[in-house]
């Protein structure tokens, strides 16, 4: 799953149509650059290369006596389908060495219909409990192996710090969800957003339906 890929539909959804520069210039106010590793030069060619792929349809302006051609872009109904499996890929699936997965589908959760963010979250928090069981089996497995040295442990140790950590925000999270907090798919908007930005906000978009596999 890219998460790159993920970031560029989601924020191409939410500001369609829209120029490489106004999404380059939104994805940086989002610190993409830091906890999702994207190069801000990579976002040009990324929406290139998703539109190569028919994700995106291009839209070309017409050049003008003070103003060049610009190429703007919006999700085709392939690419609209990408997102909603890229988004629920990165919900269901504990990923433990790429937290970017996560820190991505945060940001488009609002386009799902909140039983299946429910859902998702519930799913997540046994696979962080069961990563949590599995971890004293796997740190003995070290420790009795003499071919391996002693401080490799502390590897294995610091990755099951970072899942209880997830395992404890994902709880509190859940929580705040199944109490009515934000707003998803379906719902009355709790947030809007200014009345010069233009965004699909507004719109009430309902996402395909999907059965998860487990």
């Amino acid at each position: 799953m890219s998460t790159t890929r993920l970031l560029l539909l989601g924020v191409v959804r939410i500001f369609q149509p829209a120029y490489g520069y106004q999404l380059r210039r939104e994805l940086l106010t989002w610190n993409v650059q830091v906890w999702a590793n994207i190069n801000p030069g990579s976002i040009y060619s990324g929406l290139r290369t998703l539109a190569k792929h028919g994700y995106l349809a291009e839209i070309q302006t017409t050049e003008s006596d003070d103003r060049p051609g610009r190429t703007s872009y919006k999700l085709t109904a392939e690419g609209e389908s990408e997102y909603f499996i890229l988004l629920r890929e990165a919900l269901w699936n504990v990923a433990p060495f790429r937290p970017d997965r996560m820190q991505a589908a945060l940001s488009f959760l609002w386009s799902l219909k909140r039983d299946e963010v429910i859902a998702g979250l519930e799913s997540r928090t046994m696979q962080l409990e069961q990563l949590d069981k599995q971890q004293r089996f796997a740190e003995r497995g070290v420790l009795e192996d003499a071919a391996i040295p002693d401080h490799v442990v502390e590897m294995l140790r610091i990755s099951s710090a970072r899942d209880l950590g997830e395992l404890q925000w994902t709880r509190e999270f859940l929580q705040r969800v199944r109490d009515g907090e934000y707003s998803f798919a379906g719902e009355p908007r709790k947030w809007q957003p200014p009345a010069d930005l233009v965004t699909h906000w507004g719109s009430d978009q309902v996402p395909p339906e999907w059965q998860p596999d487990n």
